[in-house]
Parts: structure tokens; sequence; C-alpha cells
């Protein structure tokens, strides 16, 4: 068995994940998809008489969905000055001052009550790396805000990876950042947008899962994946993506706002049938703590 190293531990305060501009969160509340999706899992899992607590509220508008839910009270935690501001005039705004309470601070400090019903937490980018949606949920049950009855949305996610070919070529220059293949771009050149010019070389496969309801969450991921790759392929960067789990019923992957795809330099080899790798990375911890060692690639599924 071989012993890996872990993945490089983050050197970043969290609140370099935190989204701290008016911008993003307008960007969330433009997405339609993104928002009646969560929209469509608060009225299922919200109930009547039912104490909320919106993490990362932003616009408000999903403590606005709860409170039309049903709940008797939201506490909408809001990190950035300027748009707690705003959020509380938009309380007064849409006459939800008895329902709705702005909180303006950081959530793993801020004041809370014990044992909410429901944790509405939208902190999430692709694979939970570059936002704080796990370490903001661990410490939401050490603290005993969130308890063993709590419900969550979303309540789950799913981290999945392929295998992709691709120059990397930009204006005549290999450029080897990481790519953020939102959906927009696939509106093309007629929008302004360079081509992507990723092929997928394998199957896709389910790196890892964290179920939010869990006592306990993990920091760290470390699990061998294994890709079936096309025959004389040359894969040269991995392609991640994401599935936020809502409730039982409703699930939304990659969206203008959520869940863009994500395309990572590897270096590169040749595939004849099968690709076994090392995945290991910090959740919460960054883009940069994402890794992929090569462990060994066999002829056949029986090799």
């Amino acid at each position: 068995m071989t012993d890996y190293p872990p993945p490089p531990e983050s050197t970043h305060h969290h609140s370099r994940f935190l989204w701290s501009g008016s911008d993003q969160p307008y960007f969330c509340l433009k997405d339609q998809r993104r928002t009646l999706a969560f929209r469509d899992a608060i009225m299922e899992q919200v109930r009547p008489g039912d104490l909320v607590l919106d993490v990362g509220a932003g616009t408000g508008i999903l403590s606005f969905f709860a409170a039309a839910a049903g709940a008797s009270k939201v506490i909408a935690v809001e990190f950035d000055p300027m748009l707690a501001s705003a959020l509380r005039e938009s309380v007064q705004a849409n006459g939800l001052g008895d329902v709705v309470e702005v909180v303006e601070g950081d959530v793993l400090s801020a004041e809370l009550p014990s044992d909410v019903d429901v944790v509405i937490a939208e902190l999430i980018d692709t694979g939970l790396l570059d936002e704080m949606q796990v370490p903001v949920l661990a410490s939401l049950k050490e603290r005993g805000v969130a308890g063993k009855h709590t419900r969550f949305i979303p309540q789950g996610y799913e981290t999945y990876l392929e295998l992709v070919e691709t120059t990397n070529e930009y204006y005549g220059f290999k450029i080897l950042a990481p790519k953020h293949e939102w959906p927009f771009y696939a509106q093309g050149a007629t929008a302004g947008w360079l081509e992507s010019d990723e092929k997928l070389v394998s199957d896709r496969v389910l790196a890892f899962s964290v179920d939010f309801c869990e006592d306990e969450l993990p920091a760290h991921v470390s699990r061998s994946v294994t890709f079936d790759c096309a025959p004389g392929s040359h894969p040269n960067a991995v392609r991640l993506s994401g599935v936020a789990l809502l409730s039982d019923t409703l699930s939304i992957g990659a969206c203008n706002s959520l869940n863009g795809d994500k395309v990572l330099p590897l270096a590169p080899f040749q595939s004849e049938s099968m690709a076994c790798f090392r995945v290991l990375c910090e959740l919460g911890g960054g883009l940069g703590s994402f890794r992929m060692i090569r462990e060994q690639e066999a002829s056949s599924p029986s090799a």
C-alpha cells in the first residue's frame, strides 16, 4: 500500500473564499435555473413554524423563499457590510421585518441559536473546493447550531471527473491556468467568447460525495479512481464537475452561477484502456489543494 502525502494545507484565511462583493450574489439572483431550483427545494423542505438559518444570504432571495414557505423566523447571515445593509432594506421593502432577521458577520463566529430546523447554505463552488460549504457546516454542527434533526438545503454533493485532451492554446500562447467552463461560454464566438477545445477521452467517474446531514463532515479527500479511456488517447487535463443534491427528489448540475465545470492540467500520458489515479484535496481549501497522482495503468479490467 502506497502512503500518499496529504494535500497541501490551505495557507489562506477562510474569508478569501467568501464571495464578498455585490456582483456574485446578483449573478446568482439572475440565474433562473439555480434560483428556482433552490426555491423548489425550500418549498419542499421548509415547514410552517420552522426556524431557518440562511448562510451567506447575499441578496436575501433564499431567505424570502423560506419566509414564503411558512418559516416563523429566518436568520439571514451575510458577511459583506454593503450586502447586509441592502438586505435589511429589502427585508423592510417586502414587509418581512417580523420574520427575517439580518445578522451581519462571519457565520463561523456569529452568535446564532441552537438546533435550527433548516440550514440553507449555498456556499458551493465546483468540487466543494473554493468556497467554505463543508467547513461552515462542520462549524455549525460542532457549535450545536445545527442538531441531529436539522434539515439541510442542499443536503449533499457529488463530485465527478473525466479525462480530457486539450491544446491549452490562447491567442498564440499555451496557458496552463485552470479553466472555469461556465455554461454561458458555450455561446461561443457569436457572444464574444473564445471557443474551448476540450475533447473528453474517458468515462465520467464519481470521485467523491459528501452527505451534509452526517454528524461529522470530512475535511480532506483521498480516493482512488479508475477511468476507462479511449484507446490511444493522450489525456493532459481533467474535467471537474459537480451535482448539488438539494433534496431527496431535487438536484442541480452545471448552470450559469453554480457548478460550472473546471478543467485542470495533468501531466500528459498515453492510455490504452484504463488509468488509475489517487485524488486528494482539502474541502474548502481552494482549487490549489486538488491533486491527482497517477497510480497505474492497466490494459484491461482484469489486469
